[in-house]
């Protein structure tokens, strides 16, 4: 039986895939105008600027403690900024449908790592039903169509993102998840912005138009501040394996409306993937 906590992550997980399903078609999009690192530096600025006044708002201290910026920092650069470039890098390059599905696999890195360091308990169950997933990502990065440079940065964000799982679920049990993901954004931002001259001197940013505009706060806004704070909470409410099981309400998302709206094809390999996927899920489910 569920504990009302248990419940309230995993509703949050499923909340924060949705939204970040349909952030891989949004990113697509903006992607045609500003590149990738820019992109996210920009997304970053907004998620920040956002949550402090979301916590100035509710009268909450928005000061980072001096014991959080460890965490924070390895949160920042490693999730925020590594994970998050990488994951626009590949969908630029993979599309939204095989974008959304691969980095589905960041569950399990989040799973073994805390297995790893006896910080959760894995039951064989989870781990067969995390490894038939973990073949459905194969298939997909097997794909015919698929951009062989595009899948191999979206596992980079994959295998980051897992990673941020686990540091950030250790550092939210105690604390805001707003407060951490809001300075955790400002150092993946800050991070970046050193290598923002050299790319728009490669690849100077296109035509803005509101629909940019409105597609960079959706970015900063929903898929950052209020996606980010609620996958913090899920993983230290509800665990590794649950939030990861929440996780796959991604795919479902993200390859709809890449077909709905972007036009990209649904080929045999990415329904055959996404089975394995939900198998997965399903086999991995406790009791």
């Amino acid at each position: 039986m569920l504990t009302g906590d248990v419940r309230r992550g995993l509703l949050a997980g499923l909340l924060a895939a949705s939204i970040w399903g349909g952030m891989y078609v949004v990113s697509k999009v903006v992607l045609e105008v500003i590149p990738p690192i820019t992109l996210v530096a920009l997304r970053m600025g907004v998620a920040f600027v956002c949550m402090v006044l979301w916590l100035r708002l509710l009268g909450r201290d928005w000061r980072l403690p001096r014991k959080l910026w460890a965490p924070v920092t390895a949160m920042g650069l490693i999730g925020y900024a590594l994970s998050i470039t990488a994951q626009f890098i590949g969908t630029g390059l993979a599309g939204a449908a095989l974008g959304s599905l691969i980095t589905t696999a960041s569950p399990l890195v989040t799973v073994a790592l805390a297995a790893l360091f006896r910080i959760e308990k894995v039951s064989a169950r989870a781990w067969i039903g995390l490894g038939i997933a973990l073949g459905g990502v194969w298939v997909l990065s097997g794909s015919a169509n698929a951009n062989l440079a595009g899948v191999l940065w979206l596992i980079v964000a994959a295998v980051t993102w897992g990673i941020l799982g686990l540091i950030g679920a250790q550092t939210v049990r105690q604390h805001d998840p707003a407060l951490v993901s809001a300075w955790a954004s400002l150092v993946g931002g800050v991070a970046l912005l050193a290598l923002v001259p050299g790319e728009l001197a490669r690849a100077p940013i296109g035509e803005i138009n509101l629909g940019t505009v409105a597609g960079v706060l959706y970015l900063g806004v929903v898929s950052t501040a209020v996606a980010f704070t609620f996958w913090v909470y899920a993983v230290a409410k509800a665990g590794s394996v649950l939030s990861g099981i929440a996780f796959f309400a991604q795919p479902v998302v993200g390859g709809l409306l890449g077909w709905a709206l972007l036009g990209e094809p649904l080929g045999l390999s990415f329904f055959l993937g996404a089975a394995l996927l939900f198998i997965g899920a399903l086999v991995a489910r406790p009791d």
